[in-house]
């Protein structure tokens, strides 16, 4: 059974480098804009930034995903007889 292949080096940095740059994101947020914005405001920002995120990491990994053939185990088998 052959295995499935593992993502591209790029994909993997990438992967990881969008958390970070969303934590100095939200790092310059707080120290440079957040005092002029109401508390609701600055979470509605946090809220939208975490979506944005959560949406970059989907764009980033659904492709991939989508090409890999699943496992025997991953696949119901149909009942015989």
């Amino acid at each position: 059974m052959a295995t499935n292949p593992q993502p591209s080096t790029l994909r993997i940095s990438v992967a990881i480098i969008i958390p970070f740059a969303w934590l100095i994101f939200l790092a310059l947020w707080l120290i440079f804009y957040a005092s002029g914005f109401s508390l609701l405001q600055n979470l509605g920002t946090f809220v939208l930034s975490l979506a944005i995120l959560g949406l970059l990491e989907v764009l980033l990994w659904v492709p991939w995903s989508m090409k890999q053939r699943p496992t025997d185990w991953e696949m119901p088998r149909k009942p015989q007889g």
